[in-house]
């Protein structure tokens, strides 16, 4: 039930991604297919089926070239932006989705009631998904979006980032497996789901 969830998150994430750099003057993107939401393009097989064991994961990232942008760290941080609110908000949606099936739809389902719970769970899931993803990529680690932020305003700190990447990649891939990104992410999700 968490595959839905997994699917929108990533595809959002990247396509929006790709799209506003694509507007702001990278135009390596379309090429790749990258500024259409499919999904097989957007996702990175090692980093999805971490997102579906481990609640937590990473996409096939769209690597920013800073030196086609025309306006340097603003733009780096509208790119890093927009696909960060746009997992929020299709969390929210999602959230949102899932009160008014189960409080104003349930008599549709006085016969099924299971299809109900699993069709609020899967939409619940999404949700989770979508906001603990758009979080979890603030970190300066790739291929998460927040390297990218660091790049912008600190290029010499994204330089050292850069030549531990290996390391830093597998202390990221334990921290995801031992359970320590869903204690720091999950209440900040669920924080932000409570108000649905």
């Amino acid at each position: 039930m968490s595959i839905p969830g997994a699917i929108i998150a990533i595809t959002l994430h990247e396509w929006v991604k790709a799209m506003t750099a694509h507007k702001l003057g990278d135009g390596t993107f379309k090429a790749q297919g990258r500024t259409k939401p499919n999904p097989l393009k957007h996702m990175d097989p090692l980093g999805t089926i971490f997102m579906l064991i481990f609640g937590y994961g990473w996409a096939n990232p769209v690597r920013i070239n800073m030196f086609r942008m025309r306006g340097g760290k603003k733009e780096a941080v509208i790119i890093f932006l927009m696909p960060f609110l746009a997992n929020i908000i299709m969390g929210a949606f999602l959230a949102f989705a899932a009160m008014v099936l189960r409080t104003q739809f349930f008599h549709l389902f006085a016969y099924n009631f299971d299809l109900l719970i699993t069709l609020n769970t899967i939409l619940r899931q999404a949700a989770m998904l979508s906001i603990s993803f758009a979080f979890f990529n603030i970190l300066p680690v790739y291929p998460l979006d927040g390297i990218n932020l660091v790049a912008a305003f600190k290029p010499m700190w994204a330089a050292r980032l850069v030549q531990r990447e290996k390391i830093f990649q597998i202390i990221l891939a334990l921290a995801i497996i031992m359970g320590f990104a869903a204690m720091a992410f999950n209440p900040i999700a669920r924080a932000i789901l409570g108000v649905f």
